[in-house]
């Protein structure tokens, strides 16, 4: 484990430029990234100290031979000045085809665009958190146990957060005096690289955030094990949140005392001095949270905006779907409660179309703020900042007239994100401290995989991806899945993969019984396309609220889907499917559960011969597994016995599986059918490791058999499995240092 505090102090002052997230040590030849050194080699470092020395104008090849070669060398000049300026690309994540640094300029040479500013010298905090890190060094054992290992770090830290007490205490003031953008001499940004061994979730495993920061910055919370433990920045120990199994999305109250989060589809809050856990409300809630100075939450329910109070009580809706709009996600309240910033979706798969928002509570006004981008946050900094493909945008913002002002800039790369449901692995304090976990650990990218029952994966899909709902046809050789919001298919036999629609936005895709379409998500509605790729994807339902289908009757004859109206709705309905040389054409839909229910029903599947209907429902207080009689609802039997979501059968081995959020396994119930009775064991462990899992979609799909699953495999792409926590301390004066604001 290495715990280090940078930049470096030096002792004489120094030239230096910065750019972006750059700074330049013109007098040492060194080049830092957010405070941490970069390795640049010489040659690449000589051509863009010749770029800074004039920024906007075009240095030329020869210019640039002569500097790198003035003893008249015989080389290759040309290949050597294009290999030495992709190298400096790489270093600075620059692309030649749309460059934000360095722009080549056709049979001429290189032109640097960005904005060059000049760099104050380091400040004592530098050299303070120097001192302290070799202090710390010096007294390390070699070995320590995993206890140890994760408390270390976090002392070097509270010594850190000592060291700049004044600004810290300073800044905290400003923000209980009405949260107005602090103004103060702007102090170095601090970077603090920690790594936790296993004891925080890792990327891959986490909706939302894994670590929040409390407002004053003085307090974390983290999840491990699904479930939520907190320490003080100046304490040796972390302790349980207690009653917190499966919590998810946590979210601190405006003072700090109090800890929101996600459970099994329920609203809760726990103290973090008495440790006593509170359920607020219940039904379709998840995906963000933002608790406000009034005392109301303003969370996401049934893929919607919802009001709370924090004392309890039924959400009140705040947000309605635009035309094309399939969800609302991770709210933030602005100062003064008037308004709230929300990520729009305009697809489940991917981003493609997510915009930030802003709607007042009061009057109802809602803009757009920035499109192609998803969790948005407000910083006291006086700063809107946003989540693009694992890059950290910001942008000057004014929340009373919610608007933005200039150019949104890159500030931070490589920021662990869910490129499925849109959240970011980051967070802040309203003292200008940043926590974020690296993106690149996977990302939310996954690859397809087949899985045993002993948890052993051989590749179908290796490539990593952001694929979704992977659905085998009916015979197995085809598989349909999704991939930036379009639907494809591929072919197991040929290796190849075939496009099926175009322009985003689609889902969820379901075979039909003699596998020749397939049918899947839209706007407002269900569509078919033959699976063959020939022909145009046709419409086949319309409705003003989104359906999403789920299985076929093993006639052919009956589709099963799920249709929300309102917030809390999730209601399962049936359709009559007739087919012909045309294509597919829907009858008239049939609610197969009529009596009314404050709980959401949702992922109906036809079990093999059509007689019993499997599907999700929390009525019991949990995501639980049933199975009912179709069409007339008898037998009604509750499957998984504690907790389960995602049921799938196998066509021919009389399982029904299930998905154990909680423990993360596939669990698997044998049944038997005698007469009109449906006869099923208790669940047992099918693998102790489970699928990928994206909330709103399937990751995984028996074979017909039940031997194996077709299953999504989180790509991990560090080499090791640690979870690595990053503090960067005086972020907000690093972003008025690059973006004044307004």
């Amino acid at each position: 484990m290495q715990g280090r505090a940078q930049p470096v102090a030096s002792a004489k002052p120094t030239l230096s430029v910065r750019f972006g997230p750059f700074e330049i040590d013109l007098h040492e030849g060194e080049m830092r990234k957010e405070g941490r050194k970069i390795r640049v080699q010489e040659q690449p470092f000589q051509i863009l100290r010749m770029l800074l020395e004039r920024p906007g104008q075009v240095v030329s090849r020869a210019e640039i031979r002569k500097r790198l070669w003035q003893d008249n060398s015989v080389v290759e000049f040309d290949h050597s000045i294009n290999a030495a300026v992709k190298r400096l690309r790489t270093a600075l994540r620059d692309s030649a085809e749309k460059p934000r640094y360095i722009e080549t300029v056709a049979r001429r040479g290189y032109r640097f665009i960005g904005k060059v500013e000049s760099s104050d010298c380091p400040s004592p905090a530098e050299a303070v958190s120097i001192v302290l890190e070799n202090d710390l060094t010096k007294r390390r054992p070699e070995s320590a146990s995993p206890r140890a290992r994760f408390t270390r770090p976090w002392l070097l830290f509270s010594f850190v957060i000592a060291a700049i007490v004044l600004t810290a205490w300073t800044s905290a003031w400003y923000y209980r005096r009405g949260e107005r953008p602090f103004v103060a001499p702007l102090q170095p940004l601090i970077r603090l690289d920690i790594d936790l061994g296993n004891d925080v979730q890792a990327p891959s495993d986490v909706q939302g955030t894994a670590v929040i920061l409390s407002p004053d910055g003085t307090r974390v919370v983290y999840a491990s094990q699904s479930k939520l433990f907190t320490r003080r920045l100046d304490q040796a120990e972390a302790t349980e949140l207690a009653e917190t199994v499966g919590a998810r999305d946590p979210f601190f109250s405006p003072d700090g005392q109090w800890v929101g989060f996600f459970a099994r589809g329920t609203l809760n809050k726990v103290s973090i001095q008495e440790r006593q856990v509170i359920q607020l409300a219940d039904g379709a809630l998840s995906e963000g949270a933002s608790w406000g100075k009034d005392g109301n939450i303003i969370a996401g329910f049934d893929n919607r905006l919802a009001r709370i109070s924090a004392a309890g009580g039924t959400p009140t809706p705040v947000t309605e779907l635009a035309p094309g709009e399939i969800a609302h996600r991770w709210p933030q309240i602005l100062p003064g409660g008037k308004a709230v910033l929300f990520s729009a979706y305009t697809s489940m798969t991917g981003l493609d179309g997510a915009s930030i928002e802003a709607q007042s509570l009061g009057g109802g006004r809602r803009k757009t703020l920035v499109r192609d981008a998803t969790w948005g946050r407000y910083l006291a900094s006086g700063h809107l900042v946003y989540i693009n493909k694992g890059t950290l945008y910001a942008v000057p913002f004014d929340p009373e007239r919610l608007e933005v002002h200039g150019t949104p800039t890159p500030v931070l790369e490589d920021v662990a994100y869910d490129s499925a449901l849109g959240s970011a692995l980051i967070d802040f304090s309203h003292t200008g401290v940043l926590v974020y976990q690296s993106g690149k650990q996977a990302g939310g990218l996954v690859t397809v995989q087949w899985m045993d029952q002993s948890g052993n994966t051989r590749p179908l899909l290796p490539v990593p991806g952001n694929y979704l709902s992977p659905t085998l046809s009916p015979d197995a050789s085809r598989l349909a899945l999704t991939s930036g919001g379009d639907v494809w298919v591929y072919e197991l036999g040929r290796g190849s993969m075939m496009r099926l629609t175009f322009g985003g936005g689609y889902g969820n895709p379901v075979w039909t019984a003699d596998g020749r379409y397939i049918v899947f998500r839209a706007a407002r509605g269900m569509w078919w396309t033959r699976a063959d790729g020939t022909g145009q994807p046709q419409p086949m339902t319309r409705s003003d609220y989104q359906q999403i289908p789920w299985s076929f009757s093993a006639d052919g004859k009956r589709l099963a889907f799920v249709e929300g109206k309102s917030p809390g709705s999730g209601v399962l309905w049936t359709v009559l499917v007739e087919s012909d040389r045309s294509g597919l054409r829907a009858g008239k839909a049939e609610m197969f559960l009529e009596e009314p229910l404050p709980a959401r029903r949702r992922r109906p599947m036809f079990s093999p011969d059509g007689r019993w209907l499997a599907y999700e429902s929390n009525e019991s207080g949990a995501n639980e597994v049933y199975v009912q009689g179709f069409p007339d609802r008898h037998g009604k039997q509750r499957i998984s016995g504690g907790v389960g979501t995602y049921p799938a059968w196998s066509r021919t081995g009389h399982e029904l599986f299930f998905y154990d959020g909680v423990q993360n396994r596939l669990m698997a119930a044998s049944y038997q059918e005698r007469g009109d009775s449906f006869v099923a064991d208790r669940p047992r462990v099918w693998s102790e490791k489970g699928p990928a899992h994206f909330g709103t979609t399937r990751s995984y799909d028996p074979t017909p058999d039940g031997k194996q699953i077709v299953t999504l495999v989180s790509a991990d792409t560090l080499q090791e499995p640690h979870a690595r926590v990053i503090f960067l301390l005086n972020f907000f004066d690093e972003l008025r240092r690059r973006l004044p604001p307004a």
